[in-house]
């Protein structure tokens, strides 16, 4: 039996939903975030989903057609609009890149991977140690810009990449040390812990 288009379109968002789930299920276990925008008609059989608590929203799209297939994440205002005009998710609208945010609140570049599962699990580790300050920083957006900006400059020539954190991680590991992803961070920042 041959799946008609529009339950195809279905299985897929279905598969997307459940993938997005596994890798961020402390979004909705932990910080009570719901779906509340799903569309599977963008792009060439791509979709957008969106999740919301009461604090700000998450929004992953993929299209299809696009050169790198993976899931684009943005965070963005409560106000935000989930289809802003001409689908352009940038600041005037409230919308974030989630890597480049936690960048800016972490001092820490998150790695990208080479599928959409490794690099969801990739986002979704930095995300994670970093949800409180994300969520303190929209909690209030009268203050956003300014504490935004707070935390550009604690970690101005600062900022550990990618590289430092896979050369410390090889490193720690080799010294048959812990050598996860926190453990290389804090090794980098000096800490003791």
């Amino acid at each position: 039996m041959q799946m008609s288009s529009a339950n195809m379109e279905e299985a897929i968002l279905d598969v997307e939903m459940e993938r997005i789930y596994k890798q961020m299920s402390f979004l909705w276990t932990t910080y009570g975030y719901h779906l509340k925008f799903f569309t599977r008609a963008y792009g060439r059989s791509g979709f957008i989903i969106g999740l919301e608590n009461d604090v700000c929203k998450f929004l992953f799209e993929k299209e299809i057609d696009h050169p790198r297939e993976t899931i684009r994440h943005h965070i963005g205002k409560k106000d935000s609009p989930f289809v802003p005009p001409q689908h352009n998710y940038w600041d005037d609208y409230g919308w974030y890149p989630l890597p480049g945010l936690i960048y800016w609140l972490s001092g820490v570049e998150s790695e990208r991977g080479d599928d959409i599962d490794q690099d969801l699990k990739f986002i979704s580790q930095y995300l994670e140690r970093h949800i409180d300050k994300v969520l303190e920083l929209f909690k209030h957006p009268d203050e956003f810009d300014s504490k935004l900006e707070y935390y550009r400059n604690l970690y101005k020539d600062k900022q550990i990449t990618v590289d430092q954190i896979k050369a410390e991680r090889a490193r720690l590991k080799a010294l048959g040390q812990d050598w996860s992803l926190e453990a290389a961070i804090n090794s980098l920042r000096g800490d003791k812990k």
